[in-house]
């Protein structure tokens, strides 16, 4: 837009699920050093936030847009023109969707899942990158079984049963 920006501005690319007033994540990229370009999701459910998470940092503003519009419209929405490129980081881009899935789900420790229960946020985030699985199809399974009251690692269980049905 023909304005440099400064360090703290921040960029919105755009809520997963699309149009979910409730329960949401939100992505952002903010200009956090002269040369680094940071993406993060800050999950919401209704008026409280969640967590805020940093997802990956580059150091050109045109990649790391595109890294965060890939992440709410899906792995093939943008690229960067300025370097070339005709692939966002694949790695990074499944990294970030497990993080923005935990986000979602209120999940703050990792370490606390059984192993089961992180494969099934796995799965359901690798789903989500192929396009295999729908954002608000998973956020509405996860609202569904919060309502069950069950431990962590059940209600991932009861949730990941809930998306494949």
């Amino acid at each position: 837009m023909g304005v440099e920006p400064k360090i703290g501005d921040e960029w919105d690319a755009g809520y997963v699920p699309h149009g979910s007033a409730f329960r949401r994540v939100r992505v952002t990229v903010r200009k956090d050093a002269e040369d680094q370009w940071t993406i993060y999701c800050v999950a919401y459910k209704g008026a409280e936030t969640l967590s805020k998470r940093a997802l990956h940092a580059l150091n050109c503003e045109t990649c790391a847009k595109a890294f965060a519009l890939c992440l709410v419209f899906g792995k093939d929405y943008a690229v960067c023109d300025v370097h070339e490129s005709d692939k966002i980081d694949e790695v990074a881009l499944f990294d970030g969707t497990v993080a923005m899935l935990c986000s979602a789900m209120g999940i703050k420790n990792w370490d606390a899942l059984d192993g089961g229960s992180k494969a099934r946020i796995l799965w359901a985030a690798r789903q989500i990158v192929d396009g295999q699985l729908d954002w608000q199809k998973a956020i509405n399974a996860w609202e569904r079984t919060e309502q069950k009251g069950l431990s962590l690692n059940a209600a991932i269980r009861y949730w990941d049963a809930e998306m494949r049905w």
